[in-house]
């Protein structure tokens, strides 16, 4: 009963939406043809011969090969499928993107990642993303803004530094091999 009430409807149907699609363009197909097409609903099995008679023809259908049948999408599937194509296109060209910048070169040579993504194997929470985001901006992180930027020191060499992260990166002996592998940032 609900496919006939989607059919008589006039509006776009949200729910199997290429197969309404379809079912329609046949009956505009045949309509146009000068053939008239008529749904008649029957209560369920109740022994009617007429149901049962569409019972074994089904039955019998699903003993021949499938029919293959070009559906065109309705509007709303080809919406859905070119935002995935641009979706998938733009996730392809930040990929490529990505390994071309000097920081993939970096990162490849300091931790000999060959090719793997640069994304953490691990989900993070949010305060851990919150700190990368602002990493990958250049802001100092919530410690150094707590403390006021004031002289810390660093967990790796005896140095006071007053950005720890910044002289980590730029100017520790710790990593002066690795900066000298890059080259200037």
């Amino acid at each position: 009963m609900s496919t006939l009430q989607v059919l008589r409807k006039p509006r776009t149907p949200m729910d199997n939406v290429q197969l309404t699609t379809a079912i329609l363009g046949h009956i505009q197909g045949l309509a146009a043809q000068g053939r008239c097409v008529r749904f008649n609903w029957v209560p369920s099995h109740v022994g009617l011969h007429g149901n049962e008679a569409a019972d074994e023809v089904a039955r019998e259908a699903t003993r021949h090969p499938a029919v293959a049948l070009t559906v065109l999408p309705s509007r709303h599937g080809a919406k859905v499928l070119a935002r995935r194509a641009a979706a998938c296109s733009a996730g392809q060209q930040y990929r490529q993107l990505v390994q071309t910048l000097r920081q993939a070169a970096w990162h490849t040579q300091a931790t000999d990642n060959m090719g793997r993504a640069l994304r953490p194997a691990q989900q993070l929470s949010r305060a851990e993303e919150v700190v990368l985001h602002r990493l990958r901006l250049g802001y100092g992180t919530l410690e150094e803004l707590r403390d006021g930027f004031e002289d810390r020191p660093c967990e790796h060499c005896p140095h006071l530094a007053r950005c720890p992260l910044a002289h980590y990166l730029l100017s520790c002996p710790a990593t002066a091999r690795l900066r000298q592998r890059v080259g200037p940032l």
